[in-house]
């Protein structure tokens, strides 16, 4: 029998908030920029690696629920995930089940089903420094990043992860990936 959505399901298929469970071909390159921002004076918090599948499935479909109006009863299965969407037809309390996995999750965005997290080609990390940072690229240049704001999001700092094959997507604060997606 399946069980009703809900907060319960976001400890289930947790992912990895480790640099080295990455992709073998890019976790080298993530661990060169994030110990460049962090010589120069970055404070750098990862919050999500490599993901699972079933984990993404569930990110996903609760979003859609909760934000883009999708019918749990529409929601496609997946193999090894006995979840019921729609509360035996209760769509007042899909919703509400489904609204209360996106916060647990800390969703601000609809993540994705082919998410790069899933392959390991992606990083969510928070960076944030005070006053200037002084960062070398890739090829040992020197930046001074002396704009606003003081975080991942800054354009400068993006130019530099670029160097390394990390790639800031800029619709989503903390992503970063080796192709921007």
């Amino acid at each position: 029998m399946a069980e009703f959505s809900g907060p319960e399901w976001c400890a289930r298929f947790t992912g990895s908030r480790s640099i080295d469970d990455l992709h073998p071909d890019w976790r080298g390159k993530v661990w060169a920029f994030v110990s460049a921002l962090q010589r120069g004076g970055a404070q750098v918090d990862v919050q999500a690696t490599l993901r699972p599948p079933e984990r993404a499935y569930l990110m996903h479909w609760c979003w859609m629920i909760a934000n883009l109006s999708q019918a749990p009863a529409a929601v496609p299965a997946m193999d090894g995930i006995g979840i019921d969407w729609t509360h035996g037809g209760n769509v007042r309390d899909a919703k509400a089940a489904a609204a209360a996995m996106a916060e647990c999750y800390g969703l601000q965005f609809l993540p994705s089903l082919k998410s790069r997290h899933i392959f390991g080609r992606a990083v969510d990390m928070t960076i944030a420094w005070q006053g200037r940072l002084s960062v070398r690229d890739f090829d040992g240049n020197v930046h001074y990043v002396l704009t606003e704001p003081r975080d991942g999001t800054n354009p400068e700092v993006a130019k530099i992860g670029a160097t390394f094959g990390v790639i800031k997507l800029a619709t989503d604060p903390p992503h970063w990936s080796d192709d921007g997606h």
